[in-house]
């Protein structure tokens, strides 16, 4: 029987493979996509809850193709319409039916460290409204870059990062057509953050 010998150096690669492969599967990271609902529309009636305008399901249509490719494993719209249509086209073309969550501020964390236990190192979208999406982002441990969104901020797009280790960071950028009041601080932009990364987004 002829005996195969392995030279030394194809087990010393093949440690380095598992090795790397081990921390891979080990140094997980969880991303959480929170954008705010898009344009809506006026409602026709005073009680009418407003659903989106042609501009909205513009923008919709953009956050889908903005995060086709981010595998997506939840989605999570509030009880309000303009909400689950922002969500819609993305909730389509990933096959994911939104959950919906309550906006109360005083169960947002209990809701951000459920996110966080039960997608571990997934991607999420939270789509939320102009006087939450800052409370999320406090509950999922990112700072706060606003005191709020102002009524004419609809292009901001945040990304939420958990890494294992607890450290939490915070990613602002533009997406779609240009529709903002407030400008996003430096600090939080992707390309000042990683300047040797190319920028995702719509530049303006």
């Amino acid at each position: 029987m002829k005996i195969v010998m392995m030279p030394a150096n194809f087990f010393k690669l093949l440690f380095i493979c598992l090795l790397l492969s081990n921390f891979n599967a080990s140094a997980q990271k969880t991303n959480i996509w929170i954008v705010r609902h898009a344009e809506k529309a006026t409602p026709m009636a005073k009680d009418d809850e407003p659903v989106l305008s042609a501009a909205g399901q513009k923008r919709a249509e953009a956050l889908a193709k903005e995060l086709k490719r981010e595998h997506i494993k939840a989605i999570y719209v509030t009880k309000y319409k303009r909400t689950g249509l922002t969500a819609r086209p993305l909730a389509y073309k990933v096959k994911v039916l939104p959950r919906v969550y309550d906006t109360d501020t005083a169960v947002l964390k209990k809701f951000a460290k459920t996110v966080l236990k039960n997608f571990k190192g997934d991607n999420v979208l939270i789509v939320g409204h102009s006087n939450t999406i800052m409370v999320l982002l406090d509950a999922f441990g990112a700072e706060m870059p606003f005191t709020a969104l102002d009524e004419g901020d609809y292009d901001m797009l945040f990304r939420v990062t958990v890494k294992d280790n607890g450290k939490v960071e915070l990613a602002i950028d533009y997406y779609g057509d240009k529709h903002h009041t407030n400008e996003i601080p430096e600090k939080y932009q992707p390309e000042i953050n990683h300047p040797e990364t190319v920028r995702p987004f719509t530049n303006y």
